[in-house]
């Protein structure tokens, strides 16, 4: 009697180990997928945020944004120009800029003027709509990891926020990308060195 007894221990160890040990296998396998997946998401950000920051930076060497149907220069293209081609600015003017807001599949743009109405600085807002492929997966982060370090960094102060400016010059421009937050991308100036 005792040596079944001693059986029935063993057999119930054995089957509680058993059942631990199976039931700690297949938690394990679920996170694999699980973790390779966060992995690729990861992956995918950061090639977005890559080819982002160079389609950007590209279009600033030659004085332009992206993702602007029409060829607008800094210095070049008059005020006049910018309304033949988009009409009076639906966000209004303020400060000599005028506001063009994004629209379904269209980024939203502002044009800032000198005294003689042409062209000198251009905020490119991105897109609304599935702003993480746009503007939304550029961070602080991978912006220096793709540009290094910036050739300037400052605070920007206005409406109660203090945003965060990083500028890189890009041919016989600079590039501000000023940033809400660490994460956050706000929206990228384009403007003549000074």
């Amino acid at each position: 009697m005792k040596m079944k007894q001693r059986i029935s221990k063993a057999a119930a160890a054995a089957t509680i180990t058993g059942i631990a040990a199976f039931g700690f296998a297949p938690v394990a396998q679920f996170d694999t997928p699980a973790h390779a997946a966060t992995s690729q998401e990861t992956n995918s950000q950061s090639q977005t945020a890559v080819k982002n920051i160079n389609e950007i930076y590209n279009a600033a060497v030659k004085g332009e944004v992206p993702r602007l149907t029409v060829d607008f220069k800094i210095g070049k293209t008059l005020r006049q120009d910018v309304r033949d081609q988009f009409g009076p600015p639906p966000e209004g003017s303020s400060n000599n800029f005028d506001y063009y807001h994004a629209e379904m599949g269209h980024p939203g743009y502002a044009f800032g003027y000198d005294q003689n109405n042409v062209i000198n600085e251009i905020r490119y807002f991105g897109t609304n709509v599935e702003r993480q492929t746009n503007l939304g997966s550029i961070t602080q982060a991978n912006l220096k990891k793709e540009l290094g370090q910036p050739n300037f960094t400052g605070k920007v102060k206005g409406d109660g926020t203090t945003q965060t400016k990083y500028t890189y010059h890009a041919g016989a421009y600079d590039l501000e990308f000023i940033f809400d937050d660490s994460k956050t991308l706000n929206h990228v100036n384009l403007v003549k060195k000074p």
